[in-house]
C-alpha cells in the first residue's frame, strides 16, 4: 500500500517537473519574437537617425558632386510585364540631376548574374531620358547595396558621390558609405505607397539587421 502511494507521489513529482520545464521552455521561446522585434526597431532607428542629414528630397539641396550612383532594380514588377515604379522613379531622378548640371559620371550598379542585366536596362532607360551614353559606367557586380558602395570605393576610387534610390535604400547606402568614411549623400527618388510596396518594406527591415552583421564582421 505504502509502496503504491510512494510510486504515485514519484509520478506526480515527475509530471510536475516536466510541466515546469515545458513552461520554462515556452517562456524562453516567447522571448524570441520580442527580441527580433526589438532588434529590428533598434537597427531601423540607428540607420535612419545617423543618415538623416545626408539624405535629400529637394534637388536644390543636393550638393553638386560630379559622380552619381544609381542602385539597381528591374524595369518590371516581379512576375509581371508591368513597369516597376521603383525603377522608373530612380531613372527620372538621375535624369533630373543630370539636367541640373555638374554630373560628369553616372554609375549604374546592379546585378547581371541572372538571366537579365539590370545595368543594361538602366543604361538604356537613362539614354532615353537624354543622358549621354559616354558618361554612363556599368557596374555589373552590384549584387546588393553593400557591394555597390564598396565597388565605388574600390573600383571607381571616389569617396564623393550622390546615391540615387528610394529613401529606404538611400539611408542604408549612406550608412554603409559612412562606415567606409566616404563623403556620400542620397537623393530620394519618388517612393510608392506601402500598400503597393509592402514586400519591399518588410524586406528592407530585415536588410537593415543584416547590414550590421555584414559590416561589423569585417
Amino acid at each position: 500500500m505504502n509502496t503504491a502511494r510512494e510510486m504515485k507521489k514519484q509520478k506526480t513529482k515527475k509530471s510536475n517537473k516536466a510541466i515546469r520545464l515545458f513552461a520554462r521552455i515556452m517562456g524562453y521561446l516567447a522571448l524570441i519574437p520580442a527580441a527580433i522585434f526589438s532588434l529590428t526597431i533598434a537597427c531601423d532607428i540607428a540607420i535612419s537617425n545617423s543618415t538623416s542629414e545626408r539624405i535629400y528630397d529637394d534637388i536644390k539641396d543636393v550638393p553638386k558632386y560630379s559622380t552619381c550612383v544609381v542602385l539597381g532594380t528591374t524595369p518590371y514588377s516581379k512576375g509581371t510585364k508591368r513597369g516597376n515604379p521603383y525603377f522608373n522613379n530612380r531613372m527620372d531622378a538621375v535624369a533630373e540631376l543630370y539636367r541640373r548640371g555638374g554630373i560628369k559620371q553616372i554609375i549604374v550598379s546592379g546585378d547581371s548574374s541572372r538571366n537579365y542585366d539590370e545595368t543594361a536596362k538602366m543604361s538604356s532607360a537613362l539614354k532615353k531620358r537624354g543622358v549621354p551614353g559616354k558618361i554612363i559606367v556599368r557596374d555589373t557586380k552590384g549584387h546588393n547595396t553593400l557591394k555597390s558602395i564598396k565597388n565605388v570605393k574600390e573600383g571607381v576610387k571616389t569617396d564623393e558621390f550622390i546615391v540615387v534610390s528610394q529613401q529606404f535604400q538611400n539611408e542604408r547606402a549612406i550608412f554603409i558609405a559612412n562606415h567606409y568614411k566616404m563623403n556620400a549623400v542620397g537623393y530620394n527618388a519618388r517612393d510608392i505607397n506601402i500598400k503597393s510596396g509592402y514586400r519591399t518594406f518588410f524586406r528592407e527591415k530585415l536588410s537593415r539587421i543584416k547590414v550590421f552583421f555584414d559590416l561589423f564582421k569585417e
